[in-house]
Parts: C-alpha cells; sequence; structure tokens
C-alpha cells in the first residue's frame, strides 16, 4: 500500500538530521531518489538548511541577498539561532558558506493537520554574497497548469523508506519531472482532502522522486521557481506523485514580508 505523508519536523530529524552527512557513494548514477549529481554551479540557488551541530535537514532556495523560501514544515518550531543557511556549493561536506539567520516566518495559515499554505521565508544575519556558485532564482510570474521538463533538486534520503537506515549522499540530486494538472493529481487521491489549488503534483517514472530532507527544496521550471517540497510518498518513489506548494499561489504573502520586513 502507498502513504502519502507529510514531512513534518519531527519525521525529517528521526529520518535524516538524526544522523551526520554521510559521504559521497561514488556512484555517478546517484539519486534524490533515482536522480544525477549536480554540478557546480547548476543550482546556485538551492540551499541546505542546518541545525546544529551541522545536520542538513531540508532544503531552500535563495530569493534575495537576505531571503531564502523553503517550507513551513521544515521550520516551524525552530528558533533562529538554531538554524543555519549553507549556499554555494553541490556539496554537503564542503566548498560551501554559512550564513547565520536572524527570522524565521512561517506562513500565518498554515495547517499542519492538511499541510495546507506549507511555505516559509529565512532572513539572514548578513546579506548573501552572489557568485557564480551563488545566485537568487526568480519566482514564478505565470501559474503553470501543465508542464513538461521542469527540475527537482535536494540532498535528501536517496533509498525508499522501504527498510535500512537513512542514506544521505554528499552530492546535490536532481532530476527531471512533470507537473501534472489538478485534475490529474486529485484523480490519483480519490478521497484526499489536502490536494489544494495552492500546490502543485509533479510526476516522475517509478523509482524516482523526491524523498526525506528534500522537503523545503525547488521545483524549477523554465527557470523559475514554481513549487516548494512539500509532502512525498511514502514508500518514496513509487508511482503517485509528490506534491509541492505553488509559489505562484503565494506571490502577495513574500512580497509583503521581504519588502516589510527589509
Amino acid at each position: 500500500m502507498i502513504r502519502v505523508t507529510a514531512f513534518t519536523c519531527a519525521l525529517l530529524v528521526g529520518l535524516v538530521a538524526a544522523s551526520p552527512v554521510l559521504p559521497a557513494s561514488g556512484s555517478k548514477g546517484g539519486r534524490i531518489v533515482g536522480g544525477y549529481d549536480a554540478t557546480e554551479g547548476q543550482f546556485p540557488h538551492q540551499v541546505s538548511l542546518r541545525r546544529p551541530p551541522n545536520f542538513h535537514f531540508c532544503g531552500g532556495s535563495i530569493i534575495g541577498p537576505r531571503w531564502i523560501i523553503s517550507a513551513t514544515h521544515c521550520t516551524i518550531g525552530m528558533e533562529p539561532a538554531n538554524l543555519n543557511v549553507y549556499v554555494g556549493s553541490v556539496k554537503l561536506a564542503s566548498g560551501g558558506v554559512y550564513y547565520r539567520t536572524m527570522r524565521i516566518v512561517n506562513h500565518p495559515l498554515y495547517d499542519p493537520g492538511t499541510i495546507e499554505n506549507d511555505i516559509s521565508l529565512i532572513q539572514t544575519v548578513q546579506p548573501i554574497v552572489f557568485n557564480e556558485h551563488t545566485q537568487p532564482i526568480g519566482l514564478a510570474s505565470t501559474n503553470v497548469i501543465s508542464a513538461t521538463g521542469a527540475s527537482i533538486s535536494g540532498w535528501g534520503r536517496s533509498n525508499t523508506m522501504d527498510s535500512g537506515a537513512a542514506e544521505v549522499l554528499d552530492n546535490l540530486q536532481y532530476m527531471n519531472v512533470n507537473i501534472l494538472t489538478m485534475e490529474e493529481c486529485r484523480a490519483e487521491r480519490p478521497g484526499s482532502g489536502n490536494i489544494f489549488d495552492s500546490v502543485i503534483c509533479v510526476s516522475s517514472p517509478f523509482g524516482q522522486g523526491a524523498c526525506s530532507g528534500d522537503s523545503g527544496g525547488p521545483l524549477i521550471y523554465d527557470g523559475m521557481l514554481h513549487g516548494i517540497a512539500s509532502f512525498v510518498r511514502v514508500p518514496c518513489a513509487t508511482d503517485v506523485s509528490d506534491v509541492y506548494e505553488r509559489v505562484y499561489s503565494h506571490l502577495s504573502w513574500i512580497a509583503s514580508v521581504t519588502l516589510w520586513l527589509r
């Protein structure tokens, strides 16, 4: 049976953050689950969210000199002092730069029961220094109904969560996905109450997909940020789509926070 489970902070801590960053497996075909090794500068917006002493637990994206966008289920209940942002490298264990967090802004209408409005903003203490490996990404300006050739990325678990210990590869993983219509997504989940118009469902072949630790990470289409990893299939990488929070649905809220809290 396939279960679709929201990645609450407790689950993320239990499956990924409780284990230290593991060395790369050395496999060129390493995975998100079933993905590929990203190269330096390929996803310059991608960040790793870390809690002390240095545990990756979620992803995020740079959207401004002092702003990271992620998922509320990653940051709910966290204090800024316990959250560091790691940027500028596809390797978890080397090459990146750390920024301390000044403020965490979770969506005020986030519902932990249904995972509605699963979006948060993180403000760094110091401005992020941009270069070829560290760049902000633009926010979606259109409401994509369906599309092929989108991409997801993250350092999340690389096995399907059926059994065994969590494995987090050192190298950032990515893969291509397709964006489903809302009708297609809801047809996969008859009776489900948490497929809101403010989410995007993405499909990938069996054996490929997001997994624990990828939460908060980006869904990119046509060079813009369209989604934030919210909840996925359990076991991961089955034939049911993963769910991302739709950035376009929250443009007004993002602008209100980032302009007000400069």
